[in-house]
């Protein structure tokens, strides 16, 4: 074990608000500062090593206390019980202290050490320390009380930071694990909605967010608002089963991929783009006009044509058909699909790389 102290104890969840507002809470105040200090003076110094020694004998009598003594950090623990004795409260409100306390309880908890063992620890420093104290103060019940006050005070502070620092080890596991778990749903969702080859939007997200862009400008128009125009652009690769034949499917799969890439490279940053199926593809573009749109579909195509696919020993160019539809009044997305659909066939039916 290695009992490592750090003046720091923000990793721990405790800023200085929680280290005043724990003080606070306890009762502890700049009252208890002077009676630790007279504790240490007066009740552990003159004896020191006495007491640090029927600390650990009545520590020993613990059967349990086998597990701490095969751990190989003992003599570092020991050492570190010595110092708290020798140090009994000093500091017992700034962060050094929280800071020493919790990460000796968070490295018993890694060691799998029981939690118990640690408070036995505080509770025997405390029955000790009463017992001398009562020793010293015989009829005087003035200076008694106070002492003993202090001393269940400083106990109780030194067992709620145990169990804090203790159990902070399982909270950061569960952390790390609730994190490792949003990431995997993450990637689960991206996985879910993209299509595998291209990168883009898959067929099931393009629709959903093509019925929420519909939506939302059929509810402007329904609420007197500006009309928010939608425009949609079909596209379909020119003779993709020729190349497909004439170079094999790999070489199509990565035609597929350039024409994705070419696609969103000449669309606006806010426009959406997805694979349709097969080699058709669809753009959403929100708040555009028929001539926006059309001017928008018509870089798309002069884009893709411009760029062949330079592969191996293979210059393949390429060429698309695009037709262009607009949101008519309470349409519904399937026959805005079909409008934009039917348009592309007729640039089909014009030479190659045609816009409808």
């Amino acid at each position: 074990m290695d009992f490592t102290s750090t003046p720091d104890c923000a990793p721990f969840g405790f800023d200085d608000a929680r280290v005043a507002e724990t003080i606070s809470i306890l009762g502890l105040g700049a009252a208890h500062h002077a009676q630790a200090e007279q504790i240490r003076k007066e009740v552990i110094g003159p004896d020191s090593e006495a007491l640090v020694d029927a600390c650990f004998s009545a520590f020993a009598e613990n059967s349990r206390f086998l597990r701490v003594e095969k751990q190989p950090g003992i003599d570092r623990f020991m050492r570190e019980w010595r110092g708290q004795l020798l140090s009994y409260g000093h500091g017992f409100d700034t962060p050094a202290y929280f800071a020493n306390r919790l990460a000796i309880a968070a490295t018993f908890a890694r060691a799998k050490i029981p939690l118990n063992l640690l408070q036995a620890k505080h509770l025997v420093t405390h029955g000790v320390l009463i017992g001398r104290i009562a020793e010293k103060c015989t009829g005087s019940a003035t200076i008694l009380l106070p002492a003993l006050e202090c001393v269940a005070r400083l106990t109780s502070l030194d067992l709620y930071l145990a169990a804090e620092g203790y159990h902070l080890p399982e909270i950061n596991e569960l952390a790390d694990t609730v994190n490792e778990l949003k990431g995997e749903i993450s990637r689960l969702q991206h996985d879910a909605s993209t299509d595998q080859l291209t990168g883009m939007m898959n067929y099931a997200n393009l629709m959903d967010a093509l019925q929420q862009h519909i939506d939302r400008a059929q509810d402007h128009a329904g609420r007197g608002k500006r009309r928010q125009h939608l425009c949609l652009a079909m596209i379909d690769l020119d003779h993709f089963k020729k190349i497909n034949d004439t170079y094999g499917h790999v070489i199509g799969d990565f035609v597929l991929r350039h024409v994705a890439g070419r696609i969103k490279a000449a669309v606006r940053d806010f426009d959406m783009v997805g694979r349709f199926g097969g080699e058709e593809f669809v753009i959403i573009m929100a708040d555009a006009t028929l001539q926006v749109a059309q001017n928008i579909a018509e870089r798309v195509r002069q884009v893709v044509m411009d760029t062949p696919l330079h592969l191996k020993e293979f210059s393949i160019r390429i060429t698309i058909s695009l037709g262009v539809a607009m949101l008519m009044e309470d349409e519904r997305k399937e026959s805005l699909l079909e409008r934009a659909d039917a348009a592309m066939y007729e640039a089909k039916k014009c030479p190659l790389s045609s816009l409808f």
